[in-house]
C-alpha cells in the first residue's frame, strides 16, 4: 500500500462551494456535467435536511475522494432495522491504496457512533472492479448481512438472470462498539 505522508489531508463535511469542484473533477462518462451538478446539489440539500452527511477528503484544497452516511439506508433490510449506510465511497484513482478509503470509512463510522448507532452497513458490487473495495470492507470487519444479493434494491430470485452491473449488490454489516 502506498502511503500519503501528508498531514494536510483532512476529512470534513461537504460545503456548497465544493459542488463546482466535484462536478468538474468527477463527472463520469456515464453522466453529464448537468446531471452531476444536480446530483451534488441534491446531496447538499439532503445533508442540510439530515438525511445524509457527505464526507469530503481533501489535501491542499484538492478533493481526493468522498462518501456519504445515509441515515435511511437504500437497503430495505437496513432501513427496517434502523441501520445507517455508508454509501458511494469514491477515491480518485491516483490516490487509491494510500489508506484514504479506510480513513473515510472510519470517519463515517465515527459519525454514526456519535449519533448513537451501534451497527452500520454498506453495499458492494460483485464484479472485479469492486475487488479492492470488497477486500477493504472485509479487512475493516464488515461481513455479509445474511440476506443475499439485491438487484436494483430487490432481493434476487434463484434461477433468474441478472446483469452483472453496479446494481447487483452484496450488503455488508458491522457492529461499531466505540469511536475509533
Amino acid at each position: 500500500m502506498k502511503q500519503l505522508l501528508d498531514s494536510a489531508i483532512c476529512i470534513r463535511p461537504l460545503i456548497e462551494t465544493d459542488i463546482p469542484k466535484i462536478t468538474h473533477r468527477y463527472c463520469f462518462p456515464w453522466s453529464t456535467p448537468e446531471k452531476t451538478h444536480l446530483l451534488w446539489k441534491t446531496y447538499y440539500r439532503e445533508q442540510i435536511e439530515g438525511i445524509r452527511t457527505v464526507g469530503i477528503i481533501e489535501r491542499n484544497d484538492e478533493i481526493l475522494g468522498y462518501g456519504s452516511l445515509l441515515r435511511k439506508s437504500e437497503c430495505l433490510s437496513f432501513l427496517n432495522q434502523g441501520i445507517p449506510e455508508i454509501n458511494a465511497i469514491w477515491i480518485d484513482e491516483e490516490y487509491r491504496r494510500c489508506g484514504l478509503g479506510r480513513a473515510l470509512i472510519v470517519w463515517h463510522e465515527n459519525l454514526a457512533y456519535q449519533e448513537g448507532y451501534r451497527q452500520i452497513g454498506l453495499g458492494v458490487g460483485l464484479y472485479a472492479d469492486y475487488g479492492a473495495a470488497q477486500q477493504l470492507y472485509f479487512r475493516l470487519g464488515y461481513t455479509p448481512d445474511g440476506n443475499g444479493v439485491t438487484y436494483k434494491g430487490h432481493p434476487v430470485t434463484p434461477c433468474q438472470s441478472y446483469p452483472i452491473d453496479d446494481e447487483l449488490i452484496l450488503w455488508l454489516i458491522k457492529k461499531i462498539d466505540a469511536v475509533l
